[in-house]
């Protein structure tokens, strides 16, 4: 008898020690589901997509939209030193002080102007940033590489520029993503001032909650018509 209860415990041993185990796995995917199921289901926001849905300038400013990539601005400061934003960082580099502004990735932003083939987005209070619909931008040229000597990428006293160029000229037609409007040599247009978009801030576009802009396409009320009586 005392063999018999020997042996059936040794049977049951390893169950009872993978049981542990099996309960963290289980409670491990639990999570994963968990994290993975919450949050926006972010995709890319194009032109293409605003006219499928057909989305008026009013629809477009009542979504929440996200930016793709980390958006990096630089400029130069000279004698406007006193005009920075508290939340912009000030750097010193090769000798020069450069302000910073930063916008990180998947950081919410609503639109605040829209006009054809442009978005004017904003995320922090008092400015916002051109997206325009295009193709995908070609990678800027090498202008921030070789600092051996000082660099020249903050154009911080040039002339005013304008919000974005237009992907397709005027009276043309729009496609693609809405990517990070920038002027060649990557200057960006930011609180009236003039910005040098760095390292993959061109890579920057829009993205959309999928969900929210069915929703949002779902309760927009079509009106049908009134016809007269047999008509």
């Amino acid at each position: 008898m005392l063999f018999r209860v020997r042996a059936s415990l040794a049977r049951h041993a390893p169950r009872r020690r993978q049981a542990p185990a099996a309960l963290l796995l289980a409670l491990a995917v639990a999570a994963l589901l968990a994290v993975t199921g919450c949050g926006p289901r972010l995709v890319p926001f194009t032109h293409e997509l605003r006219v499928q849905h057909g989305l008026t300038d009013r629809d477009v400013k009542n979504l929440q939209f996200y930016v793709s990539h980390e958006v990096a601005l630089r400029r130069e400061l000279t004698a406007d030193r006193s005009e920075i934003t508290s939340s912009h960082k000030l750097l010193l580099v090769s000798g020069k002080v450069i302000e910073e502004v930063v916008v990180e990735e998947r950081t919410p932003g609503v639109v605040v102007d829209a006009r054809a083939g442009v978005l004017a987005v904003s995320f922090e209070p008092g400015a916002s940033l051109a997206f325009s619909a295009a193709p995908e931008p070609e990678p800027p040229a090498p202008a921030f590489l070789g600092f051996a000597t000082p660099p020249e990428p903050f154009p911080g006293n040039a002339a005013p520029l304008l919000a974005g160029p237009s992907p397709a000229g005027e009276g043309g037609s729009f496609g693609g993503n809405y990517w990070l409007a920038a002027r060649p040599g990557g200057e960006v247009r930011y609180q009236g001032k003039v910005f040098t978009a760095i390292e993959g801030s061109l890579r920057a576009h829009l993205l959309i909650d999928a969900d929210a802009l069915e929703e949002v396409v779902e309760s927009r009320k079509v009106l049908p018509g009134v016809r007269l009586s047999g008509r």
